[in-house]
């Protein structure tokens, strides 16, 4: 078969989907990658024997003109390839590349990782974007969704119907080869996020409650680990960042394509994510594998990643002072309680998370 990923980004398929790309290819089908290459993106190239067809897209406009021009490149795009079947991922190429595939009696498949910025505000451009997701949405074949409550959430609102939605139970999966357990044992403790740097993300709150936990252990370190955009909405600007860096709340890493070089070091390292909504968040489950204890927001697509008291500590979105308690708690564990957290972590990874899951589960799609 002939197989086409589009996405809004080359970053996000070769990062959340390189495995799922490479494991097509593998079998013996012609994989075919759409995207834009942002920021983010470069230096990144396809894998041997993947094609990528470069678009532009404007990610984060609401001029209709952008996406009408994105929707024509698309339609022109699947008209010259003619694949069998297209996989489509965020809000953009779900509506307007679902719409192209139907026009030309092309199967296609969705991806609703979370449901963010469009469900979560009321504003006309997201009242818009929900109305055309609900009509795009109606014609494609599946729709993969990454926790329950998203997919209740799509079947009661009507934007999918129940004999479309695919659950993916372990999110997107994480290749546990390439994210080995190692020993978190050390005499410094480090919190470290990745994420995105948006206030939707839990920025003000990490600062905030680092700032509370400096008061009492000032040779903690917080850091944070992920891309800045300032055109995306909610975003946190560089100004911001560099103000919170002086003050010494926190430290800023920039950004990587090798999280778990970040995530891996030798010592403690507990992964900090306070968000307000997600699908399942990948950093969490990189963490997971690579053993480290886990403080999350308890909302879906977080609180899939944490045992509470085995492996981590839940705690209630946009809560300053419970973050800051339950890293203080954190700190005030024995070292081998600490042990136990890590090894607990690496556990429901591999339990749960495991990418070899997800492959089975876009194979049986494509035999449907």
């Amino acid at each position: 078969m002939k197989i086409l990923f589009t996405d809004n980004s080359l970053w996000g398929l070769l990062n959340f989907r390189g495995c799922i790309i490479t494991h097509l290819r593998d079998l013996g089908h012609e994989v075919v990658m759409v995207s834009p290459v942002d920021a983010s993106s470069k230096g990144m190239s396809a894998p041997e024997g993947i094609r990528h067809i470069p678009i532009r897209m404007r990610r984060t406009s609401t001029n209709p003109l952008h996406d009408v021009r994105y929707f024509f490149c698309l339609l022109g795009i699947y008209r010259k390839e003619r694949p069998d079947y297209i996989f489509h991922f965020t809000i953009k190429p779900n509506i307007y590349g679902t719409l192209a595939a139907r026009l030309l009696g092309i199967h296609s498949t969705v991806m609703v990782a979370g449901l963010g910025f469009t469900f979560s505000h009321g504003g006309w451009a997201s009242k818009m974007a929900r109305l055309l997701f609900r009509l795009a949405l109606g014609f494609a074949d599946k729709i993969m969704v990454l926790n329950e409550e998203n997919t209740r959430i799509l079947i009661e609102r009507k934007v999918a119907r129940k004999e479309q939605v695919v659950l993916l139970e372990g999110g997107e999966g994480v290749d546990l080869e390439r994210f080995r357990f190692s020993d978190n044992r050390s005499d410094k403790t480090i919190f470290l996020m990745v994420a995105r740097v948006l206030y939707d993300k839990g920025y003000r709150e990490v600062v905030e409650a680092a700032r509370i936990v400096k008061r009492t252990h000032p040779e903690v370190e917080i850091q944070l680990l992920g891309p800045v955009d300032e055109a995306y909405p909610n975003a946190v600007s560089h100004e911001q960042i560099r103000r919170d860096e002086e003050s010494g709340a926190i430290t800023y890493l920039g950004y990587t394509t090798e999280p778990e070089k970040f995530m891996g070091r030798p010592g403690i390292l507990l992964l900090l994510l306070s968000s307000y909504h997600e699908g399942l968040n990948r950093s969490l489950m990189e963490g997971c594998a690579l053993g480290k204890p886990i403080i999350a927001s308890d909302i879906p697509g977080c609180r899939e990643t944490v045992r509470e008291g085995e492996n981590g500590y839940l705690v209630p979105p946009k809560d300053v002072d419970a973050l800051a308690d339950a890293m203080l708690r954190y700190l005030s564990l024995r070292d081998e309680e600490k042990v136990a957290m890590s090894v607990n972590s690496r556990r429901l990874a591999e339990e749960r998370f495991n990418v070899n899951s997800v492959k089975s589960c876009y194979d049986r799609i494509l035999l449907e």
